[in-house]
């Protein structure tokens, strides 16, 4: 699963999908060379980071 498969729309789907997408980026992570491990994870991070922000219903309501 990617993230190109998240539901934004869907409440329902969006914490498994989201959780599916992180446990795919972490493996494929884990499966780099130690030297690239850190970009990746700061990219990670960082979508995540974009996605709660974009999520946030406190966000919304502003």
């Amino acid at each position: 699963m990617s993230t190109g498969d998240f539901d934004a729309d869907d409440p329902v789907e969006m914490p498994e999908d989201l959780a599916a997408a992180a446990a795919d980026a972490l493996s494929s992570i884990e499966a780099s060379p130690l030297d690239e491990r850190a970009a990746g994870f700061d990219a990670m991070a960082e979508r995540l980071r974009r996605e709660l922000e974009r999520s946030d219903p406190a966000r919304s309501a502003s």
